[in-house]
């Protein structure tokens, strides 16, 4: 081992445990960048169809608990959970150290000013983006597809409006942004690094994971938001870990949607 090699491995080892940055000295053959890729590819091509079928279908399946924003946010927390959990068996995560590394990344959000620059950074990205894509594009829609069927029970009619909050809250703040985080940086991100090179890879990331949304959403309203979103969490996940920006996107998401609760507008 010559001496570049002794400095990259003490390089290594005073970083503690290898993450998503950490590539390897060697090239990697062409079978194992394709394997890559395709990686990359099917988990995103899973990930916007299992969002998209939970949300337009299963979501109109299930009795309305309360109202159909419910709903909406419980085939929500089905996907995700189901995608989680699926692609993380696939890739054997031990989801005891990553929930606990998840907890020392909120806990370092707190404390510690580095990470403060990100998060005005997002936090400014979504104060301005909204106008320039309501400029741009704000009657731009694609044509939606949903369920024919239709369950007629409702359940806990009374309890609309609370259930409604605490689902927003607990689903779209809490659980979304952990889950899409692992499978966007953490996974799709991840193995994008294997193939290209870190700006293009976290670019296309980001470009795809707003894609998602039009496409959820059938609407092409927060684009440039989500692409700057997107970007921002795949630099932080790059510099860190997937845990790192999935911290990151739960701090906003919670707030935000706190905040729009509050002001009557989620």
């Amino acid at each position: 081992m010559n001496e570049q090699d002794r400095n990259a491995q003490h390089q290594l080892e005073q970083g503690g445990v290898m993450n998503e940055r950490a590539r390897v000295d060697k090239p990697e053959q062409p079978a194992a960048l394709f394997t890559s890729a395709a990686v990359a590819a099917v988990v995103m091509s899973v990930v916007i169809a299992g969002e998209y079928v939970f949300r337009h279908y299963v979501m109109f399946w299930m009795p309305t608990v309360g109202s159909l924003r419910v709903n909406d946010m419980l085939a929500l927390a089905m996907a995700y959970s189901l995608l989680t959990v699926a692609v993380g068996s696939l890739a054997h995560a031990n989801w005891h150290q990553e929930l606990r590394e998840l907890g020392q990344a909120l806990r370092d959000f707190a404390t510690r000013r580095t990470f403060t620059p990100w998060l005005l950074g997002l936090t400014l990205g979504i104060a301005v983006l909204p106008a320039v894509d309501h400029w741009l594009w704000a009657d731009l829609r694609l044509p939606m597809r949903i369920s024919s069927f239709r369950n007629a029970a409702v359940w806990f009619p009374q309890a609309a409006s609370a259930l409604g909050a605490l689902a927003l809250i607990a689903v779209n703040g809490v659980l979304v942004p952990v889950a899409e985080e692992y499978l966007w940086r953490g996974v799709i991100q991840a193995h994008l690094l294997r193939v290209l090179p870190g700006a293009m890879a976290i670019g296309i990331t980001a470009i795809a994971f707003s894609l998602k949304h039009v496409i959820v959403d059938a609407s092409w309203g927060r684009f440039l938001t989500l692409v700057a979103f997107g970007s921002i969490c795949g630099m932080v996940a790059q510099r860190y870990t997937w845990r790192s920006s999935a911290a990151l996107h739960l701090i906003v998401n919670t707030m935000s949607t706190v905040v729009a609760l509050v002001l009557g507008k989620a």
